[in-house]
């Protein structure tokens, strides 16, 4: 695999093409079906707040004491750090030809049907903290940041970090296999078989879909267009089949968006929807 064919494989996904890579505004008028019947987190619900992480007991450590936005900020810090080794192996390669660190992350930090084949399962979740582009990673951390915090207080920490890194799983799984097994089978286009997809978007979408669940009247602005969340996220959605569709003509890890959006609204329907009915 040469170091310039390797560059132009790693396919972007994109949590900033939620808003076309800027311009996202979230009001703080919720109004949406969470708030409306429980005026609380799921955590209070089941007798303990948030900051306990839903465990129905008193948790003790840093993690019990940071708030919503404390973590927010460590799982942007883990990846920046992993953007800063990304940036080193790409200038290693560059600069003195050696391509060892860029490889290895390539196997370790990137999503691709190879991978999997070869028993790396780890590269299930690790590519959710990583990029390699400054725009893709700052886009990525910016969404995170705009929603993280609100959906953590309505499921919990303990919850939010569970469903983060199964939307992360889901994203990267459907990516592999899509663009591994059904398009060679479908298309003949093998290359995806060992095309590197990385980013957080598999996880940010999960995120995104369930705050549109959350509070689907809540206004967000779109390329300075406001519209409700619901509105926004299903039209990312059907983009993003198009895209899967077209996945020749893109850059953009399409299958992995998909994915990520399907463990939002499954985590919303079938973990939450019955809480909340209960509640009514």
């Amino acid at each position: 695999m040469t170091q310039g064919r390797t560059d132009a494989w790693i396919g972007r996904r994109q949590g900033a093409d939620l808003v076309s890579m800027t311009n996202l505004r979230c009001q703080q008028r919720r109004g949406g079906r969470w708030e409306q019947h429980t005026k609380a987190d799921y955590g209070s619900q089941r007798g303990n707040s948030y900051r306990n992480g839903g465990s129905g007991r008193r948790t003790e450590g840093l993690f019990a004491r940071m708030t919503p936005e404390g973590l927010i900020y460590a799982i942007i810090g883990a990846n920046a750090i992993v953007f800063v080794v990304w940036g080193m192996a790409v200038q290693r390669a560059k600069s003195l030809g050696d391509t060892q660190l860029k490889n290895w992350m390539l196997k370790n930090f990137t999503t691709m049907w190879h991978n999997l084949q070869s028993g790396r399962l780890w590269t299930l979740v690790t590519p959710a903290f990583s990029h390699s582009e400054p725009l893709h990673f700052m886009s990525n951390m910016f969404v995170l940041y705009m929603f993280g915090a609100d959906v953590m207080r309505a499921v919990g920490k303990r919850q939010f970090i569970i469903f983060y890194l199964g939307a992360a799983v889901c994203g990267n799984l459907l990516s592999a296999v899509i663009r591994g097994v059904v398009l060679p089978a479908t298309t003949g286009d093998r290359k995806g078989i060992t095309q590197p997809a990385l980013g957080a978007s598999t996880a940010v979408m999960g995120l995104t879909t369930l705050f549109a669940c959350l509070y689907p009247t809540s206004t967000i602005f779109v390329l300075f267009v406001p519209m409700p969340a619901w509105i926004a996220a299903t039209g990312i959605v059907v983009w993003d089949m198009w895209r899967v569709v077209n996945a020749h003509s893109t850059r953009v890890d399409g299958a992995g968006h998909l994915g990520g959006a399907l463990a939002g609204l499954g985590y919303y329907w079938f973990r939450l929807r019955p809480h909340i009915r209960r509640m009514r």
